[in-house]
């Protein structure tokens, strides 16, 4: 991975939500109205299960022409929940931290 899309990995990361799930509708006021949100499952565990402040965004990390979700938190722990091959449901593996080109586990300190 080059050191530019590194950078836009992590600037996508630090300041991205993720919307998964049924679009929102209008309401009889013209408003927006959005279903109920749901924890999605990265393996057998809820995505940033634990974690303080998770940030997640979709990114293909693997080249496989599917969204992973990159997940980073406020300690600037980064890792990734690559999305299953299947068509449907929708579905990712157990989170794994992300690492750098040396092996080192990607963090991103913000003190």
């Amino acid at each position: 991975m080059n050191i530019a899309r590194l950078r836009r990995l992590a600037w996508a990361t630090a300041a991205s939500t993720i919307l998964l799930g049924s679009q929102g509708s209008a309401d009889e006021t013209g408003g927006v109205r959005f279903a109920a949100p749901e924890r999605i499952l990265a393996g057998d565990a809820f995505l940033g299960e634990e974690r303080l402040y998770p940030s997640p965004v979709l990114y293909d990390m693997d080249g496989d022409k599917l969204p992973d979700v990159v997940v980073g938190d406020l300690f600037g722990r980064v890792t990734v929940a690559h999305r299953s091959a299947a068509k449907s449901p929708v579905a990712f593996g157990a989170e794994k931290p992300l690492h750098d080109r040396d092996g080192k586990p990607l963090r991103f300190h913000n003190w």
